[in-house]
């Protein structure tokens, strides 16, 4: 009987951690982002992210202090971002790429001048580096045409180069 009790209290303590990796607070521990699981920011992003008919998923990040879902429809970028405060859809009209490879940059500007800037690609992209003012190349991360890339200084413009599977150069140009 007490053999029992010891395994039920092990069980019972493994879940409330493993619940409470999940739900704890930004501040549990100061400087520390809090864990997230993919499934737990999947709840997130399904109850809060509004989707346009025809929205086509793209990626689901944690960046910085919130969550964030890209993905398209046939004529635009959908950026939803959940942070603690609230959350928001940001949308940008857009065309599918065709021949130009990458459209439909939208940018999440933090205070601190860095961007998060996230867009729509081609299929046929699967590498785009951002070349920043100050010359320093950043890589962007593609999700199937969806690309996200963390930009750490202020800028309007950005040159970029996407490349296809082969290394090859699909464009080079000003967005």
């Amino acid at each position: 009987m007490r053999t029992t009790g010891y395994v039920l209290g092990a069980f019972g303590i493994a879940a409330a951690l493993a619940f409470a990796r999940d739900v704890a607070d930004p501040a549990a521990v100061p400087g520390r982002p809090v864990p997230l699981s993919v499934e737990s920011m999947r709840v997130m992003a399904d109850r809060t992210c509004e989707r346009p008919p025809g929205y086509v998923f793209g990626t689901l990040q944690r960046v910085r202090d919130m969550v964030v879902e890209a993905g398209f429809t046939p004529d635009k970028v959908v950026v939803c971002k959940i942070h603690g405060d609230g959350h928001g859809t940001s949308k940008r009209d857009t065309a599918a790429p065709g021949d130009r490879y990458v459209a439909g940059r939208v940018g999440l500007v933090w205070d601190d001048d860095a961007s998060l800037e996230v867009g729509r690609v081609a299929p046929e992209v699967a590498a785009l580096d951002f070349v920043l003012p100050s010359g320093k190349v950043v890589k962007a991360e593609v999700h199937g045409e969806v690309f996200l890339c963390f930009v750490p200084e202020k800028t309007a413009a950005l040159r970029i180069r996407a490349y296809d599977a082969g290394g090859r150069l699909l464009r080079d140009d000003m967005i």
